[in-house]
């Protein structure tokens, strides 16, 4: 049962009551809400506050409504934090570092993680990223936007391995920041290394250590290619 409301601005009150309830464990994805009149009754509030809570929520990602079928919990919650996360950076005019270093937390120990839970099924998966990476470079005019598709999924395939779901909700949640920063790093590395066999080496040799269940050498590879990008921004911007 919901609790009784009494006091201003009730529909944030009644929108923290639906929040701690999903917290809690009492409301699950895909979970349908009771009808506005129940809610109301239920928290004793006006109906308009009800549906003020309910359009506040849908705007937050957190609730959808079905027309005809009533009100019910999100299945990809994660989903919704992706845009707020973007704007924080761009209000905040987020500089490369801001991304870099929220990369090499969560890249350098997701590998580690990665290395340790990963299954002969994880290892086919992540090589055929590994091959198609491959086979994309062999070709003389490559197709730089389906390389930089693969270079995003290989890590988010680590962040799946990782088999922690707050990881993977991380690594989704920041994965318009990273194809954005992932698209940058591409171009500059290139532009100072000349090489694109250097990016697939870097990515070959972090799937080497995985492959073999090997943290430490995860680790270090992620590591060497984390160093590799942060030196190609010094170097371009100085």
């Amino acid at each position: 049962m919901f609790v009784n409301i009494s006091n201003k601005k009730v529909y944030e009150l009644v929108i923290e009551q639906i929040q701690d309830k999903i917290l809690n464990g009492e409301l699950k994805k895909g979970d349908k809400l009771p009808s506005e009149r129940e809610l109301s009754e239920q928290m004793s509030v006006s109906r308009t506050s009800i549906r003020e809570a309910i359009r506040v929520l849908e705007t937050m990602g957190v609730v959808e409504s079905k027309q005809g079928d009533g009100n019910f919990i999100c299945t990809n919650i994660e989903k919704s934090l992706i845009e707020p996360l973007s704007m924080v950076f761009k209000l905040n005019e987020g500089t490369w570092q801001n991304v870099l270093e929220l990369r090499e937390v969560l890249e350098l120990q997701t590998v580690k993680i990665a290395a340790i839970k990963a299954t002969k099924e994880d290892c086919k998966e992540l090589k055929n990223i590994i091959d198609a990476m491959r086979k994309e470079n062999s070709v003389k005019k490559y197709n730089s936007k389906k390389i930089i598709q693969l270079d995003q999924r290989f890590h988010n395939k680590i962040a799946s391995i990782s088999k922690n779901y707050l990881i993977e909700s991380v690594f989704i949640t920041s994965s318009k920041l990273f194809k954005r920063f992932i698209e940058d790093a591409r171009e500059k590395i290139i532009e100072n290394y000349r090489d694109e066999e250097l990016l697939f080496e870097n990515h070959r040799r972090i799937y080497e250590g995985i492959s073999k269940n090997d943290p430490i050498l995860a680790y270090e590879e992620m590591k060497r290619h984390m160093e590799n990008i942060r030196e190609s921004y010094i170097k371009t911007i100085g």
